[in-house]
């Protein structure tokens, strides 16, 4: 992971090309919340419409929910003054550790290409010598 402290800005730049992953997972999203209204209007007759429908109006409400939770909760933002910074956090999914950065706005910025302890924990003293705490 490359994550660069620049002095003079009191920022930091984090080049691991979250914001291409973002916009995909955004127009994918879309693009289903399309293909479930235009689908079932459309292609299916009657009697599909009972079953196919009520499952493309799943994959619909489940893309809106995923796509909201995107726009209101990440954040692909690329440079970051330490004065948007919250907190560093740590959450454990299946086994695996990985860090986010909590953001004032509420939103948080995943740090996705930190795999191993050691990378974790150089992240970890990067930030507590920023003066960012660790939760």
């Amino acid at each position: 992971m490359k994550i660069n402290y620049n002095e003079q800005d009191k920022s930091i730049e984090i080049n691991d090309e979250i914001k291409t992953q973002y916009w995909f997972i955004n127009a994918m999203a879309i693009l289903n919340i399309i293909n479930s209204i235009i689908f079932p209007v459309f292609v299916l007759e009657k009697k599909e419409f009972l079953w196919f429908g009520f499952i493309w109006i799943i994959i619909g409400l489940a893309s809106l929910v995923g796509l909201i939770y995107q726009i209101m909760k990440k954040s692909p933002a690329e440079k970051l003054k330490l004065t948007e910074i919250n907190s560093l956090t740590e959450k454990q999914f299946i086994g695996r550790k990985t860090l986010a950065l909590k953001l004032k706005n509420g939103k948080f910025r995943d740090l996705i290409t930190i795999k191993n302890e050691k990378d974790i924990n150089e992240t970890r003293e990067l930030f507590r010598s920023l003066g960012i705490k660790f939760t």
